[in-house]
């Protein structure tokens, strides 16, 4: 629970700004690109205010004063926005080799569509939308399902954020969409830290979903499908605080995009209720041919019950190694198979120290 408890850290910060009545906190500032704020703390005396100061000097575009204030040991943050920097002077490869500078420069080209999501909010299934309508518009009688290993290695494989910390390698994308003014499909989780896209350029589809249900589909995903982890917690209940910080400093920056014109924003509920009206939706966003027919096969191939399936016929979850399968449950609602009326209060009460209203998602199928 490494992260969440980072985050929760950061979430208490942020908390006890705002009963002391201070101006807005760095921490918020940091993920919604509050420049005032970002300018008035920007320094050397902590992590976030070196944050501070290289965002602040990007903007300015003072690159070499960034590089130049960089600490040796920068941490993930701060090293990405010191490459930024680099790669805007033209010495990444220097630093880093010519191929992850290539890569780097590749992933942050204008014609690049980002899946910008929080977890569990269905990252996978616009990614296998995307690149199923890629297919069905090059080949209308498409019928062949994809697996994910295919997505990956075959399509559109890049996680952004992965390759910037050199987890994953840079996998080049098929062309399908390149005639379509796209030249890349990538996904990116947000940063409980930093707005990782403050300097990414690009159209980005940016997804939420309701946080009880959030919980549910994160604990199971990363504790208790996970024989390693099992014992950190017994039950999605045990979790709902520091699970519920890191949700809300992802959806505070998230929330900070929603009147960018090259930002799309949609709720997994919304997209689970009517999902060919909002994925053509995204099909207009991207500026890409509508054409119903390729949206109702796409949507097809990209089913859960599709890609369920594919993980039945293999014997394995899609994504990672795990005890089951990835696509354990994406029904909207299904938190009431384990909170009761005190764990919503426990919810409500979580969201409400960030600003945040449980009543303001959509937490029912209706």
């Amino acid at each position: 629970m490494a992260r969440w408890l980072t985050a929760s850290r950061t979430a208490r910060k942020v908390r006890a700004a705002a009963e002391e009545h201070l101006p807005p906190h760095l921490g918020s500032a940091l993920l919604t690109r509050d420049w005032e704020t970002l300018a008035a703390h920007a320094g050397t005396t902590s992590k976030d205010a070196r944050l501070a100061g290289a965002l602040v000097g990007l903007r300015a575009g003072e690159d070499a004063a960034v590089v130049a204030a960089l600490p040796p040991d920068p941490g993930e943050a701060l090293r990405y926005l010191g490459d930024v920097a680099r790669w805007r002077l033209g010495t990444l490869a220097a630093e880093r080799g010519d191929a992850f500078a290539e890569a780097f420069g590749r992933l942050h080209a204008a014609d690049l569509v980002t899946v910008a999501t929080i977890q569990k909010s269905g990252t996978h299934w616009m990614r296998f939308f995307l690149t199923n309508y890629a297919r069905a518009l090059a080949a209308p009688g498409v019928e062949r399902p994809i697996s994910y290993p295919q997505l990956q290695q075959e399509f559109y494989g890049n996680n952004r954020w992965q390759v910037f910390r050199e987890a994953e390698p840079y996998r080049t994308p098929c062309a399908l969409l390149a005639g379509h003014g796209v030249s890349d499909v990538t996904m990116q989780h947000f940063r409980h830290d930093v707005d990782p896209f403050a300097f990414s350029p690009g159209r980005k589809i940016m997804l939420y979903r309701n946080p009880l249900d959030y919980v549910v589909s994160l604990y199971h995903y990363t504790i208790k499908q996970r024989p390693q982890r099992r014992e950190e917690a017994a039950h999605p209940r045990d979790v709902i605080e520091p699970m519920l910080d890191t949700y809300a400093l992802h959806y505070l920056t998230l929330d900070s995009y929603r009147d960018d014109p090259d930002v799309h924003v949609a709720s997994y509920e919304d997209l689970k209720k009517d999902p060919g009206a909002r994925f053509r939706e995204v099909v207009r966003f991207l500026g890409l041919p509508l054409v119903d027919d390729a949206v109702d096969r796409a949507l097809a191939l990209s089913d859960i019950s599709t890609i369920r399936a594919m993980e039945d016929l293999t014997g394995r979850s899609m994504v990672v190694k795990l005890d089951g399968y990835f696509t354990r449950d994406g029904s909207i609602g299904q938190w009431k198979q384990f909170f009761d009326d005190a764990d919503v209060g426990r919810a409500r009460r979580a969201l409400a120290a960030h600003g945040l209203d449980l009543d303001a998602f959509t937490v029912d199928a209706g």
